[in-house]
């Protein structure tokens, strides 16, 4: 326990702040997609199938990098499994604070005769944010930007 409080007080400022909204908007999204059905939230995630192109400067994708490290981190010591969507949404949620346009993409692949598998991913630009494994095995169903 000491150890981990070491090293979250080791962090910088700056990371430790990502850390702290990494955590709540993962405790958020996992409340909002495993207990409320997703049309009563859809409109917190952005406007449907609209997809934006934009470049990002070096401050930005150092902020993405620290995101994901951070995502990684709690993803191993957090007492339930983060799954993908949540972990898009609570980026998602981050980057917004950061004036980070991303985009959620949705998408389903067939498994065997009748059973779909679902998969989120978040992108900026080119840069993939979360998700990145298994995205081209699912075909787009939607998007949020």
């Amino acid at each position: 326990m000491f150890k981990l409080l070491k090293k979250y007080f080791s962090l910088k400022k700056t990371e430790r702040k990502i850390l702290n909204r990494t955590l709540f908007w993962l405790i958020f999204a996992l409340i909002l997609v495993r207990l409320i059905p997703i049309k009563w939230f859809s409109n917190l995630l952005g406007v449907f199938n609209k997809e934006i192109k934009l470049d990002l400067n070096n401050k930005q994708l150092l902020l993405i990098s620290v995101l994901q490290k951070n995502i990684r981190r709690l993803k191993k010591r957090l007492p339930w499994t983060v799954k993908c969507f949540e972990e898009a949404i609570a980026a998602k949620k981050i980057l917004e604070k950061y004036n980070i346009k991303t985009t959620i993409y949705l998408g389903v692949a067939k498994k065997e005769e009748e059973i779909l598998i679902a998969h989120a991913w978040l992108k900026s630009g080119d840069v993939f944010i979360s998700g990145r494994k298994g995205h081209k095995q699912h075909t787009v169903v939607g998007f949020y930007t």
